[in-house]
Order: structure tokens, then C-alpha cells, then sequence
């Protein structure tokens, strides 16, 4: 199992955003939802063909946002692990799209349409036919999944005793290797103006949990250690907590179960605007009431 589960972002540009993720990176449009604490406000969700934890990156789209402004605390730079041997076919397809690319050692750096910053590193894993996306991309060159996030925090050491305490993670100069593919980076941000969410901000990042018992399980931990819980919470899709890790950064853990399949099925996922079970019945209210294109 994955230890990521997802990472949620903000974007005012929706067409731009489905077209980056989509059509340039190969990622399937999994899951066409709403915000569910603003249903007015869209939610997609990006991933290999299952969605499966660990492969999805989610966009709260939010016309008129403003530009984002990272200071004391936020998390950025996306890592994204890719094939062995598909360095080079990454790089022409950016460069086929007009998408600028840098190469640095084992890994190329671009920028999606909100400037955030991705990484592509290759790795020795292999992409199961099962959550390979049908489209132009060959199987053996597409997106495997998450691989790192960096945590820009005040302080690093007290964010490090968080995850070490709370989750068993130890980490070496405010590395975390999670498995031999995923990581989390520390990093001291050396700035004390408050951090201003915008376009391309990244919300939360979210671990993966194999099931609602363990779960509870570390609820009931974070409450024992007296870390900043936010809530505790059913997205229909998965079974979520929400806390404040020390420098300020949501951290999300989520159930790997039911998954995207609850309200549609595996061959129509994101065809259509989905509402998971506990939103069904407004539908016909949270369509009117969408927020209107800029």
C-alpha cells in the first residue's frame, strides 16, 4: 500500500487544469465532485485508471482566486515518479506541448498552469496494466504516482517529532523516506508573514490508512499527544482525519476503502458531476448553485 493518499490543491483555471493533468500528463479524470464543506465550489480528482490511493492529485476549482503568496508555513514541489528509461520521453512530450522542462541529474522539473512546481524522478517500479489510463502515453512511460512533498515549516525539528511520535516516521536532516519510492522533505522557510492560500496553493496533503479501525486508532493517539486535530470526517469516497501538524500545514490521513467506485462505476468514473451518497439527494440544488465561470 501506498503511504500517500492524495494531494489537494487550489486552481482558478479549470479548463487549463484538466487539460495540464489530462491531456500532458495522462492521469485519468477520475472523479468530477464537489467541495463538500462549499458545494457551490467544484472538486476534481486526477489518478491512474483506478484512482487508487497514492496516484491521485485533487484541484478545488475556485474562479477569481487570487495569486498565492508562500511565506511561514506551506507545502510545495510535488514529486511524481515515473518509469526507468522515460526521462527522455517525458522531456520531448513537455517540450512537444511548449511546456518548459528542466533537466537536473535524474530528474526533470516542470511547472503546471498555476506555477506548481513538479518533480519526475525515475523509478525501478512497474505500472500495472490494471491502473494504466488509455490514452496516447505507452504504458511503460506513464505516471506511477506520488513520490514526495516538502513541508516548508519554522521549524523542521518540531515537525519531525510529529510525524516520529504520531506515526513511527524517523527521519535523517529533515529527510523522511516513507518507502523506497516516497518521501516527505523539511524544510526551514526563514519567513514570518503569514502565508496567503491563491492559485496553486497546496491545501493538505493526505497519508494513506488501510481501514476506519486504524484510523480510529491514531485519533485516538493525536488526542493522547495532544496534537491539533481538526476533525474527523466521511467523504463517501473515504473516511478522513484532519489535523494541523506543528509548523501549521494540514496534514489528512485517509481510508484506502470504499473508493471512487461507490457512485460510479470503475469503466464511467468522472463522466459526470458525482455526489457521494450523503449529497444525492441535493443534486438538483448543487447544480444550480455552482459556482459561475470567471
Amino acid at each position: 500500500m501506498s503511504y500517500f493518499h492524495h494531494v489537494s490543491l487550489l486552481t482558478s483555471q479549470r479548463q487549463e487544469n484538466v487539460t495540464f493533468y489530462t491531456q500532458i500528463l495522462g492521469l485519468r479524470f477520475v472523479k468530477n465532485t464537489v467541495n463538500q464543506e462549499n458545494t457551490r465550489m467544484l472538486h476534481y480528482y486526477y489518478g491512474n485508471y483506478q484512482g487508487s490511493p497514492g496516484s491521485v492529485i485533487t484541484f478545488f476549482i475556485v474562479p477569481h482566486l487570487g495569486q498565492r503568496r508562500d511565506e511561514a508555513q506551506f507545502l510545495s514541489e510535488i514529486g511524481l515518479n515515473i518509469p526507468m528509461h522515460s526521462l527522455t520521453y517525458w522531456q520531448r512530450r513537455f517540450e512537444s506541448f511548449g511546456v518548459p522542462v528542466k533537466k537536473e541529474a535524474n530528474q526533470l522539473i516542470v511547472q503546471d498552469p498555476d506555477q506548481v512546481t513538479l518533480y519526475f524522478t525515475e523509478t525501478e517500479a512497474v505500472l500495472p496494466n490494471a491502473n494504466s489510463v488509455k490514452n496516447d502515453i505507452p504504458v511503460e512511460k506513464q505516471i506511477l504516482g506520488l513520490a514526495s512533498i516538502n513541508f516548508h515549516v519554522e521549524n523542521p525539528n518540531e515537525t519531525t517529532v510529529f510525524f516520529e511520535q504520531l506515526l513511527g516516521w524517523t527521519g535523517d536532516n529533515h529527510h523522511i523516506q516513507l518507502s523506497p519510492t516516497e518521501s516527505i522533505q523539511l524544510t526551514a522557510s526563514h519567513l514570518s508573514n503569514k502565508t496567503r492560500m491563491g492559485r496553486g496553493s497546496i491545501d493538505h496533503v493526505a497519508f494513506a490508512v488501510k481501514d476506519e479501525e486504524a484510523l480510529n486508532r491514531l485519533y485516538e493517539k493525536a488526542q493522547q499527544q495532544n496534537w491539533q486535530i481538526e476533525k474527523m470526517i466521511s467523504r463517501g469516497y473515504f473516511k478522513s482525519l484532519y489535523l494541523k501538524e506543528p509548523g501549521g500545514n494540514r496534514v489528512e490521513f485517509a481510508t484506502v476503502q470504499p473508493g471512487f467506485t461507490l457512485d460510479e462505476s470503475l469503466e464511467h468514473l468522472g463522466e459526470q458531476l458525482a455526489l457521494p451518497p450523503f449529497l444525492a439527494s441535493q443534486r438538483a440544488s448543487i447544480e444550480k448553485n455552482l459556482y459561475s465561470e470567471k
